[in-house]
């Protein structure tokens, strides 16, 4: 389907009883007993039929979400309370505290731009302008991100870029997973070749002069991208906040390690992900 042919934002609303059914979704805690009543709302709320689905997100974002086959996705529609949910606080709470008026967000494998589209609604209550670089290799979601974007009325501020970030500049396989889109990634036998950047590559090329927040959920790439990073980076472009998938690490090849071994303090961790803040941030 080519953009032009793409139905407009509320073509494919929820029906009312799928309304319903994710209204008492959102409203249960995030425990145990919360995701096992929401494993008995999804049908209900239309998570599994192989549809699309347009609805509000973060108060004041719009979204045509597919939750057939993208976790995130699912989990937005859903239950988004138990979506990253220390995480985005994380990212909530350093835009409330940042002191410039633009916040500069770069999101290394944006999927269909959930986190930008999030820091775009907390800077949006914090009267702050967001600058977002999304990085999304896979045409597919780069194509539904472009739709969020135009959605939400934020296509000023999501610049959005068909790089797959890697530790050099070149081209690179790719692997597009179109059961669990999520999980596509580098690949030496993918079918799919695309633009590889480096980080550095990708600010300088956007012509940013430093990130107040970045987050790296490149499915086991981790490493590279940001071994290439620190080694090369200045130090008034390496983020403040750091949000950081570990869930796919690999011995002697740790991103959270090198992270923590190049200035940076960690805040937490969950399942999936590190966050952590550049050690002279910390005061």
């Amino acid at each position: 389907m080519t953009d032009a042919d793409e139905p407009p934002f509320g073509a494919f609303a929820p029906s009312p009883m799928q309304m319903r059914a994710r209204r008492l979704a959102h409203a249960l805690p995030d425990n145990y007993w919360g995701r096992r009543a929401a494993s008995l709302l999804i049908g209900p709320a239309g998570a599994r039929a192989r549809r699309a689905f347009d609805v509000d997100i973060f108060g004041s974002q719009r979204a045509r979400l597919h939750p057939y086959d993208n976790i995130c996705e699912k989990r937005v529609y859903a239950t988004p309370q138990l979506w990253d949910a220390k995480e985005r606080a994380a990212l909530a709470r350093a835009i409330s505290q940042s002191a410039d008026g633009v916040f500069r967000f770069v999101d290394i494998g944006a999927n269909v731009g959930l986190y930008a589209l999030y820091a775009r609604a907390r800077c949006l209550d914090a009267v702050k302008t967001l600058r977002a670089i999304c990085v999304e290799p896979d045409p597919e979601m780069r194509a539904r991100l472009a739709f969020n974007a135009a959605a939400s009325g934020a296509e000023e501020d999501l610049a959005v870029l068909p790089y797959a970030a890697a530790g050099e500049d070149g081209p690179v396989r790719f692997a597009v997973n179109v059961e669990s889109r999520g999980m596509s990634r580098i690949d030496p036998a993918g079918g799919l070749r695309v633009e590889g950047r480096s980080i550095l590559s990708i600010l300088r090329e956007e012509g940013l002069a430093r990130v107040d927040a970045m987050k790296i959920d490149i499915e086991g790439h981790e490493y590279a991208v940001l071994e290439s990073f620190f080694a090369d980076a200045p130090d008034a472009l390496l983020p403040e906040l750091l949000i950081l998938e570990i869930s796919h690490e690999r011995e002697n090849r740790r991103a959270g390690a090198l992270a923590l071994e190049s200035g940076y303090r960690e805040l937490f961790r969950t399942r999936l992900n590190l966050v952590a803040i550049r050690a002279q941030a910390s005061g």
